[in-house]
């Protein structure tokens, strides 16, 4: 791993009960990096997400950003500890999560205003801000029953960096949405690339996974089968079970 990684992960395993779902997953990334995790169902992806995001709790194995350790298996966070952690990833859902009871602008405020980051004054100017990156400035007073599902998905993602994550975290972004909402989502991820982000994509997404990514990791059964550039992955796999699947994926 490199010494300088800006995201180290190590040995990070999770069961439900007698079922193995990680199996000792280690990975590093650099800062500005985006990451794709691709796979089949069942294959961990979504594990390895919600453990880097706390809202699992992984069994053994660390977690570290930068110099800090935010995960340690042997003497694994209190729950408020694991909350304040939960902070440097940001996590946008594939099944949007917005409280369909405030609009597209409150959904991203609020959380900086309860967790008194923000006066309520600087956080909807904040909020504003982050709408009109994603494109929805016009879209400020319309709640999520009133939007798209890629208008929806956008809103999730100006809600993830209202947070001020370290890492934004995406796990199936796009899957489901049509191929023309797709389209729209995936452009918002390439243009926050541009801006610098250090980002980690679960998704199904092939041509996005190979144009967008700086690293792809293809996971099986728990464990990480291959991982390398997109080039390496898509053009080059060495595992017979990464051919498999690409050769399934890009039918």
């Amino acid at each position: 791993m490199e010494n300088n990684a800006y995201l180290r992960v190590s040995g990070l395993t999770k069961k439900f009960g007698d079922v193995e779902v990680l199996k000792g997953i280690s990975f590093d990334m650099a800062e500005g990096e985006v990451l794709s995790i691709i796979g089949s169902s069942g294959s961990g992806k979504t594990t390895l997400l919600r453990c880097l995001n706390f809202l699992e709790t992984a069994d053994s194995g660390s977690i570290a950003l930068g110099e800090k350790v935010v995960f340690d298996g042997e003497n694994p966070p209190i729950p408020k500890e694991a909350a304040k952690n939960r902070l440097h990833f940001g996590m946008v859902f594939q099944a949007f999560h917005l409280f369909p009871q405030y609009t597209a602008l409150k959904n991203i405020w609020l959380a900086p205003v309860l967790r008194k980051e923000l006066s309520k004054e600087d956080a909807i100017r904040e909020a504003e801000v982050l709408l009109s990156r994603v494109g929805l400035s016009d879209k400020a007073g319309n709640y999520p029953g009133e939007l798209s599902g890629g208008q929806q998905q956008r809103v999730a993602i100006a809600r993830a960096l209202a947070q001020k994550p370290d890492i934004l975290c995406f796990d199936e972004p796009t899957s489901a949405l049509d191929p023309e909402l797709t389209r729209e989502v995936l452009a918002t991820i390439r243009e926050l690339k541009e801006a610098g982000h250090t980002m980690i994509v679960v998704t199904h997404e092939m041509e996005f996974a190979r144009k967008v990514s700086d690293k792809v990791i293809f996971m099986a059964d728990g464990v990480i089968e291959e991982a390398g550039t997109p080039d390496e992955v898509f053009l080059h796999p060495k595992s017979e079970r990464t051919r498999a699947f690409l050769d399934q994926s890009l039918k």
